[in-house]
């Protein structure tokens, strides 16, 4: 009887309470948790694993048959994953929705036009000092009033000019490449004319402060600082050069990263801000195609043909708007709108066009950033194999603190080490920014986190997650042979930190489809092991593997093979890869196969088949989950039928959606039609009389006839259930009336409904 129950130990109070959205961790003998220890580790108070009441009432036979003891071995607990959250992070390394583009974020400016590579093309006066140290270029004003009518401004570029009105000197800071030419001529442009903007080349910086130096008046002057330039800027020198600037009636804007001198030089330095990649599309893709008929206009052509080619036809492409989501660089920009602009293609020969550019695009950058010089100079200290590494490793390990991502990256430079020790001082600033280099530094965010080891994470924001499968591919193609990265990956899975664990597992899974056998023989491995966490990873691999189509076959191919030998943990990881979000790609599968694997004696320690069927019942397959439920509960397997209640008690624990959140979610789909009322009497039946699982599911009961006393119609449906799971159940009955004396007429003494409960027991005692 329950009343013969003690409170519930602290371990079966972390039980499933929250299973849907909070899995218990793994069964261990010094934690006992939930369904799987309720009647082996004590469920009354002389220790015994009875239910029934004092008078001898008995439990059925195979219940007794279940083994007692504890499981075979000691396990580790797994971290607490959410399939949702599993197969998001998934998605965005594998592409997703078959989008297979984006590009990196860009810090600096975001500016356009073809200022910014052919500004040397259009001079028309060449000056030089005597000395032949100092010179500069007059820029045709056509040219310049060209570039402005397809520039995208910035907020910083207010900022930019406001500096200008009350000083002779700025020095705009940024990465190079970003744009930060055009943006400073531009800027001088607005402020002296267009006809009086010079681009302005020097030796060195000091050669301005000559007085030979011919700096002709009322013009705006645009020098580019080389890094050797810009090591020797200093804060006197600045001053100086105001100074003479002011005298000749000159504006000068100094180009360059100054990021790292910022607070050396506070007061002349302007910080840029990228314009949205999507603005800087539609202002290049207007002026490529200004005075073009783009919609075959009858008549005349008034424009609006061309604002609806740019903003529904190009931007509301599902392709390009992921591409341009991720803020690609200018120039990258610049080729796609040329490239459109070639013909100026429609709806599939769009995205014909856009499928075969993107990822070649995205492809060249990810050599960029794992190319290193060949002449073997080390930077930042480190070795080129140790700048590469770390490359992949933030890749690979996206989002994790960069002390980790430092540790892969010398396991992987230098796998001939037995055993990685950490060295020294954390990684800083400049080391950091040393090893991500210039492409890669402003495709990632550096996020501040005192928690995290070495002070912050390094991450890839929203829509340049594309970014990380190219570094992969590139890597698999170009620098380290497959066997070396799986054995690499298959290390940082056996380690000890969860999040690394589910990163790397989720590498394997991309890598599948390059060597799709190395790939399962890895994965094979990783399932065979002892402890839990590895093999929620080795999952992980199997759920990553199936979301490719081209995998399909081979995957299931292996997960049957798996279950159906005697292999008990590859069996338990088939159970978690469907409870990790495989039950949402092949639900059928998952009913059939969770059957085989709830037959192993491993499995009354564990959970991972309830957490499979629970992943089928909820995105959308009740109508399937509890029919084949019913079956399991008259199944000769013990072990079969403890998991059927198990996940009959986890399901209890729903309710449905507003406006009827009050219904238990099972009474929702009964009152639906989706479930029958004699399927779901069968379930409650098998788990209030088992006693690993009566304890928790006599409670649920209560809850519900607690949350249905009042709601007439809830408590129509909860009354004809009981009667329907009592009826010709004589120990169920004697059971329910114990319950209703002893536990919940004390707890609830004002529900009416206990009153009808009652009644209904009389009735079947009659």
């Amino acid at each position: 009887m329950i009343d013969r129950y003690p409170p519930a130990p602290a371990g079966i109070e972390r039980d499933l309470d929250n299973f849907p959205h909070d899995v218990s961790e793994e069964p261990s003998v010094d934690d006992p948790l939930g369904d799987a220890s309720d009647g082996v580790l004590g469920g009354s108070r002389d220790g015994s694993t009875r239910t029934g009441s004092g008078d001898g009432d008995g439990e059925p036979g195979s219940a007794n048959e279940l083994p007692e003891g504890p499981p075979e071995e000691a396990d580790d607990p797994e971290d607490l994953l959410d399939p949702r959250d599993v197969l998001r992070r998934l998605t965005g390394l594998l592409g997703g929705s078959g989008i297979e583009v984006g590009d990196v974020q860009v810090q600096g400016q975001n500016a356009t036009g073809h200022g910014a590579v052919a500004i040397g093309t259009v001079n028309v006066t060449t000056a030089r000092d005597g000395a032949g140290r100092v010179w500069f270029e007059t820029l045709i004003e056509a040219s310049v009033r060209e570039i402005a009518s397809g520039y995208a401004y910035t907020p910083s570029d207010q900022r930019l000019d406001h500096h200008l009105q009350h000083q002779h000197l700025v020095c705009l800071s940024g990465p190079v490449g970003t744009g930060l030419i055009t943006s400073a001529t531009l800027a001088v442009a607005r402020k002296h004319g267009f006809d009086r903007v010079r681009v302005l080349g020097v030796e060195q910086l000091s050669d301005l402060l000559g007085a030979e130096a011919p700096l002709p008046a009322g013009h705006g002057y645009v020098l580019r600082l080389s890094e050797a330039a810009l090591r020797e800027v200093d804060g006197f020198t600045l001053v100086a050069l105001s100074a003479r600037a002011a005298t000749s009636g000159t504006t000068v804007v100094l180009v360059g990263d100054f990021s790292q001198r910022r607070h050396d030089l506070v007061g002349h330095v302007v910080e840029h801000r990228r314009a949205p990649a999507t603005e800087v599309f539609r202002a290049q893709l207007r002026y490529h195609l200004r005075g073009q008929c783009v919609g075959w206009c009858v008549d005349s052509c008034d424009g609006r043909c061309l604002e609806r080619y740019v903003d529904v036809d190009c931007v509301g492409h599902q392709l390009l708007s992921a591409y341009l989501a991720g803020e690609p660089r200018p120039s990258e920009v610049l080729k796609v709108v040329a490239m459109i602009a070639r013909t100026v293609p429609k709806a599939a020969a769009l995205a014909e066009r856009l499928e075969q550019f993107l990822p070649l695009q995205l492809r060249e950058r990810a050599v960029e950033i794992l190319e290193m010089r060949p002449d073997g100079e080390e930077v930042g200290g480190f070795t080129n194999e140790e700048v590469r590494a770390f490359r992949l490793s933030c890749a690979v390990l996206a989002g994790q603190p960069v002390a980790e991502i430092h540790q892969a990256a010398r396991r992987l430079a230098r796998p001939d080490l037995e055993e990685m020790t950490s060295t020294g001082a954390p990684l800083r600033g400049s080391a950091i920014d040393a090893l991500l280099g210039s492409t890669l530094g402003q495709a990632v965010t550096r996020l501040n986190d005192v928690r995290a080891p070495g002070g912050c994470r390094i991450d890839f924001p929203a829509g340049t997650e594309p970014l990380r499968s190219a570094l992969l591919e590139v890597a698999w193609t170009e620098w380290w042979s497959p066997g070396q990265l799986l054995d690499w990956l298959a290390d940082l899975i056996r380690g000890d930190l969860p999040a690394v664990r589910q990163a790397a597992a989720g590498a394997i899974g991309w890598s599948a489809t390059r060597d799709v056998q190395a790939a399962l023989d890895i994965v094979g491995v990783l399932a065979r092991e002892r402890r839990a966490g590895v093999r929620q990873a080795a999952a992980i691999v199997l759920v990553a593997m199936a979301m490719q189509p081209t995998l399909h076959h081979r995957v299931r191919t292996e997960l049957g093979r798996w279950t159906a030998g005697p292999a008990a943990h590859l069996r338990d990881t088939v159970a978690r890869a469907y409870g990790l979000g495989l039950a949402q790609l092949w639900p059928d599968a998952a009913l059939v196969q969770l059957r085989q694997v709830a037959q192993a004696r491993m499995q009354r320690w564990n959970n991972s088949v309830v957490r499979g069927l629970v992943e089928v019942y909820r995105n959308g397959h009740a109508a399937s989950v509890v029919p084949a439920l019913v079956e399991w509960t008259a199944s000769v397997d013990p072990e079969v039928q403890l998991h059927a209640a198990r996940t009959l008690r986890v399901l209890a624990d729903r309710w449905a959606e507003p406006p009827r959140e009050h219904w238990p979610e099972l009474l929702h789909l009964l009152d639906q039609g989706t479930i029958r009322l004699a399927d779901l009497a069968v379930l409650w039946a098998t788990a209030l009389s088992l006693p690993w699982t009566a304890y928790r599911s006599w409670r649920t009961l209560g809850f519900w006839l607690d949350r249905a006393d009042r709601q007439s119609t809830v408590a129509g449906h909860c009354l004809e259930l009981v009667r329907h799971v009592i009826a010709g159940q004589p120990a169920l009955r004697h059971r329910l009336d114990h319950q209703l004396h002893h536990v919940w007429r004390p707890v609830m003494p004002h529900n009416d409904l206990l009153d009808d409960v009652q009644r209904m027991i009389d009735e079947e005692t009659r």
